[in-house]
């Protein structure tokens, strides 16, 4: 299940992801970041991942495919997770894309990822 979170700054796209993420979630999601890609050039995304239970095939090609057509239009992105291997991934993401800022908080610390993926 995904669920949108509003944020008053227009850069910032914010979602919940718990268990399996459905095509409609994603298309969601990316018509999200489609829309905040309208009024800005570069956008942030911030997430928080109570449980991840995968998501379909077609889902994954999806994320890729919009990924990489639009990896140079995102700077930043707040992972709030208590997971160790969503946290370990998400660091390895960090390093292996430079050009985006990475920063993993956990879930006692919300205010402070929504604080930073807010920041100039």
């Amino acid at each position: 299940m995904l669920t949108l979170i509003p944020f008053d700054d227009d850069r910032v796209v914010g979602a919940r992801i718990s268990g399996k993420m459905t095509r409609a979630e994603f298309d969601a999601v990316t018509s999200a970041l489609e829309a905040a890609l309208q009024k800005q050039p570069k956008v942030r995304f911030y997430a928080e991942m109570e449980t991840f239970g995968g998501v379909s095939m077609d889902v994954l090609f999806q994320d890729l495919k919009f990924g990489l057509s639009h990896w140079k239009h995102f700077d930043r992105q707040a992972v709030v997770t208590d997971k160790d291997w969503m946290r370990r991934l998400s660091i390895l993401a960090d390093k292996l894309l430079p050009f985006i800022e990475v920063k993993v908080f956990s879930s006692d610390d919300t205010e402070a990822a929504k604080a930073w993926i807010c920041e100039t």
